[in-house]
């Protein structure tokens, strides 16, 4: 599920039937590490994807997420990505288009 603060957009822009990437880092806010899940709410794309889709986010150094769109319509995709530990989940606003 989404979550109420949006943290942001990303904005990927490609032709039809080809990748498009967006990379971003990511750390823990809090002490340690977390395991994470990254994933795109119900009503996203399949044109959308996440590189890693879960793992451990830790403290002191980014872990890099991978954000893919290949859209395989023409026009406008939107949805949400929502990445989530136990301590927090941070929600980014996704805009493809062709």
């Amino acid at each position: 599920t989404v979550g109420d603060d949006i943290e942001g957009t990303i904005q990927i822009k490609t032709a039809l039937n080809r990748v498009e990437t967006h990379t971003m880092g990511l750390r823990n806010p809090y002490m340690g590490f977390a395991d994470f899940r990254a994933a795109f709410a119900d009503g996203t794309s399949s044109d959308w994807s996440i590189e890693p889709s879960e793992g451990s986010l830790k403290q002191r150094e980014d872990t890099e997420f991978i954000v893919k769109f290949r859209p395989s319509t023409p026009g406008v995709s939107e949805g949400y990505l929502v990445i989530e530990t136990e301590d927090f989940k941070k929600t980014w606003k996704v805009v493809g288009s062709t």
